[in-house]
């Protein structure tokens, strides 16, 4: 199969800016070219062929990209890496959070003691979970791009998915591959991707939130840091070593490749390499598109955010019960408010905004400068703010679609699933009963697990206070008629109007809607389209589609061919120096230095952690929950009992910062010495410098690691089992 994506339809560019020493993601298949005799003068040991190559196993084949089912199966979320010729994955614990609350019943709490298998039996499938590992990576420029000489807009779009396929074609067919085209630069070059798509995950281990999420939302994108944020999968296949769906027969994948584990640990300065799959960045953004997207979007985005996460706190404080269902939701909502917040004071401090209009003065005085220059760039700068203005009002409205209308509340995205019974009932065209019951049948299943998982309470204050948001931040074009009659109806009173909706709807009470689900529906389906709640979640989408969506894409139609000059324009002018695409979700490579910071006045950062700062924030937060030690783990260190783990002064270090260049989508990712050795998981940025998606600050930038040897630690001394341990191989 074949997916091919334009990237930059909003905002790619390159700025005049220099490339700052350990900055960027750089692409395997161009690193011997680009980087590869800077990074052997930083330490580097390996060969670029034992970094990428297509003739011999390297370390892209132990680098994993962690998807899921759907339509976009390849874009990852986070990345992993084999640790053993069975198929072991290491991962982040918070990549994978999800599933092992799915898996958590009050009986067996596998948040609150971890989940650690002691056999292959034991190993349980995470459904709709799967892995990629990439095959080979190649520059198809010129493939993609046959045959669109003279052509725009929409014609341009189709030639470039009629060549994709054709490639497709060509590459993937009888082979059980996947592979997908990406464009950098603005549609100035495209990288196909040939993937192996592996479908049949299974949990491995996992320790206890008490570990693996230590110091929880307080210490989030903070340092220090002292979290256990790991967890390991098996990746399974058929007799013929061969990707296929869950089967009990399927047996552990042997891989072509694996990661050696070293114990030596890290000191200051030495050689660092993340190797990953980073979702995106935005490094080429102008100054127009960055000022939209951190003072309009972001800011808005903050408030929406903020508002849940009082909700939920609040009700958590009153029942902590809740705690447990809703660990997965509150941590997500909070790590994306924080990069958020800390991406405006970020562009804030640095100034950035002013620094990019410099930067395009730069560029248009370079255009004037040469009268073949003036002709084809002269006014596509300002060409592109023009449409940016309209474009960027649609990139808001799509912003609040998101965080107020159909993620604000989950009863909206439930109520969501209804519409396909719905158009069965009164759609133009009779639809067969059997379809109907078949339909019926899903939406009890889905029914069940919502109600299993969901607070009535917590979800009225949000569905409140989103549509307030919602209401107040859009233009009155983007409010429904559904919306303005109920809140005029209610005289503005939201809190009334979410009280009486949440009361009288048959979406809320899980026996109700389980029983209409059931029946023959002699009436029909009124009761549904009827309902307030339903119609004015419904609406939502209709005014996302019909308002939104078309108008938005529309302009980033227009838009697209003027970046695609800009880009030409500014990668002659630049032509001298070595650029980096935005990462995109496939493979990169960065690199750096292990070290600390001072990123603000007063305030230094040693590099590492040690369990000694763990115990402390034990016992200086002895009611917190976040920083409760277990009492194994107490004993361990009572006893100062490390084992080999320990460095040279006797302490076991739990985590370290590098200046590797990181984004989200490379948690997870693995951080390996000068050899190629694992040393470290990555799983966070701190909040200081996440604004390095945009711009890297090299006195601030810094990823954290949780040490190997910590997580090694935690399975031999800690876990139940050592049937983890045994499997890996330790250098």
């Amino acid at each position: 199969m074949c997916r091919t994506i334009l990237l930059g339809l909003i905002v790619l560019m390159v700025t005049v800016g220099r490339v700052k020493a350990d900055e960027g993601m750089w692409l395997p298949i161009l690193l011997k070219e680009q980087k590869f005799a800077e990074m052997r003068k930083k330490g580097l040991k390996l060969s670029a062929e034992e970094i990428y190559s297509v003739n011999q196993a390297c370390l892209k084949d132990a680098i994993i990209g962690l998807v899921t089912e759907g339509p976009d199966n390849l874009r990852s979320f986070c990345s992993a890496s084999f640790v053993s010729d069975q198929g072991l994955l290491i991962t982040n614990f918070h990549c994978i959070m999800s599933y092992i609350e799915r898996f958590s019943t009050p009986e067996n709490d596998f948040l609150k003691y971890g989940y650690w298998a002691s056999k292959k039996e034991e190993e349980s499938l995470c459904r709709g979970l799967m892995v990629k590992q990439l095959i080979r990576m190649e520059d198809v420029t010129d493939r993609i791009m046959e045959g669109t000489e003279g052509l725009s807009g929409a014609e341009y779009s189709r030639k470039i998915d009629e060549n994709g396929k054709k490639l497709a074609e060509e590459v993937t067919k009888g082979k059980n591959l996947e592979m997908r085209v990406q464009s950098l630069f603005a549609n100035n070059q495209y990288i196909m991707s040939v993937y192996r798509l592996f479908k049949d995950v299974r949990m491995v281990a996992a320790p206890p939130m008490s570990i693996s999420k230590f110091g929880g939302l307080s210490d989030n994108w903070s340092w220090p840091r002292h979290t256990g944020d790991f967890a390991f999968l098996r990746v399974y296949v058929n007799e013929k070593n061969e990707p296929k769906a869950y089967n009990q027969k399927n047996v552990p994948y042997k891989t072509t490749n694996y990661l050696k584990i070293s114990l030596k640990g890290v000191k200051e300065n030495d050689f660092a390499m993340v190797l990953g799959y980073p979702a995106s960045t935005k490094q080429y953004v102008p100054s127009f598109g960055l000022e939209a997207i951190v003072e309009k979007q972001n800011a808005a985005k903050v408030r929406i955010r903020g508002e849940k996460l009082a909700i939920l706190k609040q009700e958590m404080e009153a029942d902590p019960g809740l705690r447990l269902r809703y660990s997965t939701r509150i941590s997500s909502i909070s790590n994306s408010y924080l990069k958020w917040k800390g991406e405006i004071q970020g562009v804030r401090r640095m100034n950035l905004v002013e620094e990019k209009k410099r930067e395009e003065e730069a560029f248009q005085q370079w255009v004037e400068a040469s009268p073949e220059r003036k002709a084809k760039y002269g006014t596509v700068l300002e060409d592109m703010r023009e449409v940016y203005k309209e474009l960027s009002e649609y990139n808001l409205a799509n912003d609040y679609f998101s965080e107020a209308g159909l993620n604000g509340a989950e009863i909206v995205p439930f109520i969501g699933k209804f519409e396909k019974l719905v158009a069965m009932y009164n759609g133009r065209k009779p639809v067969k009963e059997a379809s109907q019951r078949n339909e019926s049948k899903r939406l009890i299943g889905l029914t069940k697990q919502f109600f299993g998982n969901w607070s009535y309470e917590i979800d009225r204050k949000t569905f409140r206070n989103m549509l307030v948001r919602y209401y107040e931040g859009m233009p009155m074009k983007f409010h429904t008629e559904v919306m303005e009659k109920i809140i005029k109806q209610y005289g503005g009173d939201i809190e009334k109007l979410s009280q009486d909706l949440f009361a009288n709807s048959i979406f809320t009470k899980q026996q109700g809607l389980l029983d209409f689900l059931e029946s023959d529906k002699a009436d029909g389906i009124k009761v549904i389209t009827e309902d307030p709640l339903y119609q004015l979640s419904i609406n939502y989408y209709r005014v996302f589609v019909e308002r939104i969506s078309r108008q938005r894409g529309a302009w980033q139609v227009k838009m697209l061919p003027l970046y695609k000059i800009f880009q030409e324009g500014m990668l002659e002018m630049k032509r001298d120096q070595v650029l980096y695409p935005d990462a995109n979700g496939s493979l990169r490579v960065s690199y750096g230095t292990v070290r600390g910071c001072e990123p603000e006045d007063g305030l230094s950062y040693r590099y590492y952690t040690t369990m000694d700062g763990m115990y402390d924030k034990y016992l200086n937060n002895p009611d917190d929950l976040e920083y409760f030690l277990p009492k194994k783990m107490r004993e361990l260190y009572q006893k100062q009992d490390y084992g080999r783990y320990a460095d040279k002064e006797g302490r076991l270090r739990v985590c370290f910062l590098t200046d590797a260049h990181t984004t989200s989508g490379n948690s997870g990712s693995a951080v390996v010495n000068a050899k190629g050795e694992l040393v470290g998981i990555n799983f966070d940025r701190l909040w200081q410098g996440v604004a390095s998606d945009f711009c890297y600050d090299e006195n601030i930038c810094r990823n954290i690691v949780v040490d190997i040897r910590y997580i090694l630690f935690v399975l031999e001394k800690y876990a139940p089992f050592s049937y983890v341990f045994d499997e890996i191989r330790i250098e």
